[in-house]
């Protein structure tokens, strides 16, 4: 997998690249937009050594007010606000009031679920020889750390860890988990339905709070807005 750096992001974030804003079921070919009605099938040129090739098409198909979408190892769902993604190494999940991230790259190894807003969090996060355990319940946290740990603080409510490859920070009161370093994962519920979750490595980017979420990945870009009631909101790039 090829890697992912913040100078392709800000290059790719002003190139005038072939976009697909899906407001109704389609297809779009690379340089234009072509809109049908219904579901689609796969177009233009075959795919070079399983890459895509300028020929290749994004299909989705709209389901009543949600999306369905697939593109070479990327497929993405929503269903009434939930949403599903999938891309090589990668699985993203929201359910409601939970949400579960897995990971497993040649550089990084992440493992996260949560549970009634941020009531339950666990995590296994692993980045070189650097390895993260924790868990919280609101009530009991429980945190182990291998590596080579420059400082550690248990403060009541509060843990701050810093090693060579990972930083990482909880509050129990705020139910914020913070983590710098060779990855990024930051999760902010205050024990509210209002969620801001953010998480960035070498190969994806996610950023989602609960009715909207951008994605990148090595081969494509999304964004989706939950329609709320009315159709889901649906764009997709190559990248």
């Amino acid at each position: 997998m090829k890697d992912f750096s913040k100078r392709q992001y800000l290059k790719y974030a002003g190139a005038g690249l072939a976009a697909a804003s899906l407001g109704i079921g389609g297809t779009v070919g690379s340089g234009a937009l072509s809109s049908v009605e219904g579901a689609t099938s796969s177009g233009g040129a075959a795919p070079q050594n399983g890459r895509p090739s300028s020929g290749d098409r994004l299909d989705y198909e709209r389901v009543g007010n949600d999306i369905e979408f697939d593109y070479l190892d990327v497929s993405f769902e929503s269903d009434d606000g939930d949403i599903e993604l999938n891309d090589i190494d990668l699985d993203f999940e929201t359910d409601g009031d939970s949400l579960e991230l897995t990971i497993n790259t040649g550089s990084a190894s992440v493992d996260l679920e949560m549970d009634d807003n941020g009531a339950s969090v666990e995590l296994t996060i692993s980045v070189g020889s650097e390895y993260i355990d924790f868990e919280s319940d609101g009530n009991d946290v429980e945190f182990e750390a291998i590596g080579t740990s420059e400082t550690f603080e248990d403060d009541n409510n509060e843990i701050e860890y810093k090693g060579d490859s990972l930083q990482f920070e909880w509050d129990a009161d705020s139910q914020e988990l913070d983590i710098t370093g060779d990855v990024s994962l930051e999760l902010k519920t205050d024990g509210s339905a209002d969620l801001d979750f953010e998480y960035q490595d070498d190969d994806f980017m996610i950023d989602y709070d609960t009715t909207e979420l951008e994605y990148m990945g090595p081969d494509v870009s999304l964004e989706w807005e939950n329609g709320d009631g009315d159709d889901d909101e649906f764009e997709a790039r190559r990248m």
